[in-house]
């Protein structure tokens, strides 16, 4: 019975990763059941763990690596483009995004739709035909006539679904093949890593602007991945800014925290000046939290060294 009680708190709190499941299980048997009961269904508060760097479940080891961490923070630093500001674009908490104040008007592709078009009609309100991909719905909540929408999505370079198609499959389609100053948009709960891989970075090159979720950054299961395709995302382009999804876990590193859902604003390297120095704190006032009602998780002075002395911790938030 306490097994079936501890596995329902763990699928509260951390829906399907069975390795945090199986970890924070382990925890929990020498933690006050009751209070995580209670803070899973009742209250919307903070359960903090601490995490030393290598522990013992079940036979297997769940490992935190500092160094991840280190070069995840390292290709994740954020750069001030000259001449420009940053502003919101689509709608408020949940599905608006920051990006640069730089919109001469053309091609937008916008990858992983559901009910929400806010950002797409922004850009449409701002001169951009906006070529929008979602596999998993029937049609749009709305129309617009600058909307071309189609019941596709993005390859991840593994799956194989007719449905899905690569990003230069879907250039070639529409006609765009010597277009530039287009703008990418995408929220694909995943299959970004594996867009990423596969796409050539000619093809990224067409875009001045990218604004993405980034999915699973602390799974240390895809460290490698991850790092690697933020290494190839940053041979083109260079980030500016960037926002923590306040829906899910994060570890708090060197005094530093890295979520498992971020959001992520790059700009093409080669089109754009920028800056020395930029100490920037995050949030931003022009940030919003993703769950409205619930803190922002702060990324305080982000550019800043890492103590990568200091203890980790891992952190979830619990409703």
């Amino acid at each position: 019975m306490l097994k079936r009680i501890r596995q329902k708190v763990m699928g509260k709190l951390f829906g399907n990763n069975t390795m945090l499941h199986r970890m924070l299980g382990e925890l929990f048997k020498v933690h006050p059941l009751r209070a995580a009961m209670l803070s899973a269904y009742i209250l919307p508060v903070r359960n903090i763990l601490r995490v030393p760097d290598d522990i013992r479940i079940s036979k297997r080891t769940f490992t935190v690596s500092k160094a991840y961490y280190s070069e995840l923070h390292r290709l994740l630093h954020i750069a001030k483009t000259e001449g420009h500001e940053l502003t919101r674009t689509g709608r408020d908490n949940d599905g608006g995004y920051i990006m640069l104040d730089d919109f001469p008007g053309g091609i937008a592709y916008s990858f992983g739709i559901s009910g929400d078009v806010s950002w797409d009609k922004d850009m449409a309100s701002r001169g951009y035909d906006v070529y929008m991909y979602d596999h998993t719905i029937d049609g749009l909540p709305e129309d617009n006539p600058r909307f071309h929408w189609s019941k596709l999505g993005i390859s991840d370079g593994v799956t194989d679904d007719e449905r899905l198609k690569t990003l230069e499959e879907l250039i070639s389609r529409n006609g765009h093949e010597n277009e530039r100053d287009m703008i990418l948009k995408m929220d694909v709960e995943g299959a970004e890593w594996g867009f990423f891989e596969s796409v050539k970075p000619e093809t990224l090159s067409q875009f001045s602007q990218i604004t993405l979720e980034l999915h699973g950054m602390v799974n240390p299961a895809y460290s490698e991945r991850i790092l690697n395709v933020l290494r190839k995302i940053n041979m083109t382009h260079q980030l500016i800014h960037l926002h923590a999804n306040n829906n899910g876990t994060y570890i708090t590193a060197g005094g530093k925290s890295f979520c498992s859902f971020i959001e992520a604003s790059y700009v093409l390297r080669k089109k754009y000046n920028f800056s020395g120095d930029y100490d920037v704190k995050l949030p931003l006032n022009i940030d919003m939290p993703n769950e409205k009602n619930c803190p922002e998780i702060e990324l305080g002075f982000w550019n800043r060294d890492m103590n990568i002395d200091d203890t980790f911790t891992l952190s979830a938030k619990v409703f």
